[in-house]
């Protein structure tokens, strides 16, 4: 082990942890007393014959951080007598005539709360710290287990719809005696009531506040009322301010009670809610379903809050076709156009949280196969290794929880060969839903966990979202990539044009009402993939002209298949009108899905994309270009495929090669 060194801070926080104890046994081979010393539990110090030396040993949790300092798991904690002046001069330690034999009796068999105190070590031990001790109190509890768990209580005063709130809310929780140097607390106490953490991924500690935690997996928190547990608060041992402890076999009664009997906070807020909407006096089922245009609403509202400015047709409600729509959706762009905040805007205003149903998984450019996303599998012994990304788990999580929305976003997806690391996911996409598995390891491999063995499912109830930049540090998306998704290219807006957006702002939208699986892909979502006569005459010249250039790019029944898809699902107002038109929606997927295919030097695509010439800044257009011009029948037509042709012809003629 790797033993590290701690600064004054962490040692001030470590000081602030509370540790349940007891006198060590003087045969306790773990007292480590300083060279010449007698090893027994109460002595007095070889150095002054008026100091008193004492150990006590564990016998609940200890701060974590301990074990990277290089303390053994049993090694005990030492102090002297006149470190401890405060509680010893209230038991009147201080006018007994055999200390020593008055300390012992006052301290064997009973439980001890303290705190730890590190100090530095320059003993010969070869250890580099002192692990003292300051004592809090001591119990009349006589000692009658080895092992005792921590219950830390939410400050008093604040009662439990509040603090369930917070948890709901993932907002902030404070366990004010109880810092995040500990393991996460298996139970919560709160205004009568008592809340069991099964996992410990379930609470997040705080970087920031070393008091302060925040639940990810709140609807996993079930509760119950102490009145259900007649003996708790006779179990209850050494309680101080915010903190109790509990023995472990009371705590293993407590574990199998919450899973027979108890209820998640999930169920309780949602009962609580119906309850708050049939005092308003109106149907719970009216009010349990986000309408489209709502969410648009919600999404926009958010971005202006945040003081994020995208264009409203071309960004938001584009991405949340495309996205609902496909199987996938990338963001690209120059930086700072706030890819990334938009896909993390758009999780938001699903109701989606980080580590809970939103995963994010930032590419390294060394990811260059599926292990590098996924993890491999150790033939020698038999079981998975899962990649540091935790997108298996995200996985299997996503499985086991059909009915609600999760989301994989890639951030910066394209700094690693996004055809390589990324390839068990292109084909899948495309299957029927019944077929789409995952198969991280052959069947036939050995592997002791039996769940991965035979692949995980991807439902539609999981968005996959990239974000992308296009420049030397990043590898292209290949042909059979683009053929599979909408790459949305985000546009910086003038600064005028963000000043009245942001003037425009009311805030009047659906805050409360949550999004699930089936409101997004079943009342949001119409199953028909129609084109219409000319946009099916469009694609197949489009086709013709590509496919002269270069074979192996054109429009595809996949493609084509898309673009059906997204023109049938354009997000209507409250009187079934398009927030987007027809045409304009149409013009977007020739970008997003046909023209991002574009790609070679300037002998190759010159007569496709067009010339620019820079002394006149002026646009001579290429045939994919005169043929959109020959489809129009008013200025606005194609206008965002025609611009993105007109950059695509500048930066042919500046570089020789368009990306």
């Amino acid at each position: 082990m790797t033993l590290i060194e701690i600064n004054d801070k962490t040692k001030r926080e470590i000081n602030n942890c509370y540790i349940l104890g007891r006198l060590a046994d003087d045969s306790d081979p773990n007292i480590i007393p300083p060279l010449g010393q007698d090893r027994r539990s109460v002595t007095k110090s070889h150095r002054n014959d008026c100091i008193i030396v004492f150990y006590l040993q564990a016998v609940s949790d200890e701060p974590k951080i301990l074990n990277s300092l290089g303390k053994e798991p049993k090694e005990c904690y030492v102090s002297f007598d006149d470190r401890n002046s405060r509680y010893l001069q209230s038991i009147k330690y201080y006018e007994q005539p055999d200390k020593v034999q008055f300390l012992r009796e006052h301290l064997s068999g009973k439980l001890i709360l303290f705190k730890p105190k590190l100090s530095n070590r320059n003993d010969n031990t070869g250890h580099r710290y002192h692990y003292n001790f300051e004592i809090v109190l001591v119990s009349d509890d006589k000692v009658d287990a080895n092992d005792y768990i921590t219950i830390p209580q939410v400050k008093k005063g604040v009662p439990a719809v509040r603090f369930e709130k917070a948890c709901m809310e993932n907002t902030p929780i404070q366990l004010v005696d109880y810092p995040n140097h500990m393991e996460i607390p298996e139970f919560i106490l709160c205004d009568g009531f008592l809340y069991f953490i099964p996992e410990q991924d379930i609470l997040q500690s705080s970087a920031q506040n070393m008091t302060t935690y925040y639940a990810t997996k709140p609807e996993l928190i079930k509760k119950l009322p102490l009145s259900e547990f007649t003996e708790f608060w006779d179990e209850i041992k050494c309680a101080y301010r915010e903190l109790g402890f509990i023995s472990a076999k009371f705590a293993g009664k407590l574990r199998d009670h919450f899973n027979t009997h108890g209820s998640s906070i999930g169920q309780q807020e949602t009962i609580r809610k119906e309850e708050k909407d049939r005092k308003k006096g109106y149907s719970i089922e009216e009010n349990t379903t986000l309408s489209e245009v709502d969410f648009i609403e919600r999404l926009k509202g958010l971005a202006l809050e945040e003081g994020l400015i995208y264009q409203e047709e071309e960004a938001l409600i584009n991405f949340h076709t495309a996205l609902k729509t496909g199987n996938m959706a990338v963001l690209g762009g120059m930086s700072g156009t706030g890819k990334t905040q938009l896909a993390l805007l758009y999780a938001k205003a699903l109701g989606l949280k980080k580590d809970k149903n939103l995963l994010i998984v930032p590419i390294s450019p060394s990811y260059t196969e599926p292990t590098d996303i996924l993890g491999y599998l150790n033939h020698q012994l038999g079981i998975f290794m899962e990649s540091e990304t935790g997108l298996v788990s995200f996985l299997e999580r996503a499985n086991e929880e059909k009915t609600e929305l999760f989301m994989v976003l890639f951030d910066e997806m394209n700094l690693g060969q996004v055809e390589h690391y990324f390839s068990p996911f292109v084909s899948l996409l495309e299957l029927p839903q019944e077929q789409r598995k995952l198969q991280i390891f052959s069947q036939d491999a050995v592997c002791y966990n039996r769940k991965l063995k035979g692949g995980i499912p991807i439902n539609d109830n999981i968005l996959f979202v990239g974000t992308a930049n296009f420049d030397e540090t990043t590898k292209d998306f290949s042909n059979r990539m683009l053929d599979r998704m909408n790459v949305i290219f985000l546009e910086k807006l003038t600064f005028g044009e963000a000043y009245v957006a942001k003037e425009k702002d009311n805030n009047e939208y659906d805050r409360e009402t949550t999004v699930n699986r089936n409101i997004y892909r079943n009342d949001w979502m119409n199953k028909e993939e129609h084109l219409e006569e000319t946009e099916i005459s469009l694609l197949d010249s489009l086709h013709d002209l590509i496919r002269e250039y270069d074979s192996q790019i054109g429009v595809s029944f996949r493609t084509a298949k898309g673009i059906g898809k997204y023109l049938s699902n354009i997000p209507c107002d409250y009187d079934g009108n398009p927030l987007v038109t027809r045409q304009t929606a149409f013009d977007y997927q020739i970008k997003q899905r046909i023209l991002t295919k574009i790609r070679g030097h300037r002998e190759q695509m010159q007569e496709l994309v067009g010339t620019f010439e820079l002394e006149s800044n002026r646009y001579q257009q290429g045939l994919i270009a005169r043929l959109l011009m020959e489809e129009r029948t008013d200025e606005a037509e194609f206008k965002t495929s025609l611009n993105f042709l007109f950059q695509k012809a500048k930066e042919l003629t500046r570089n020789g090669y368009v990306l």
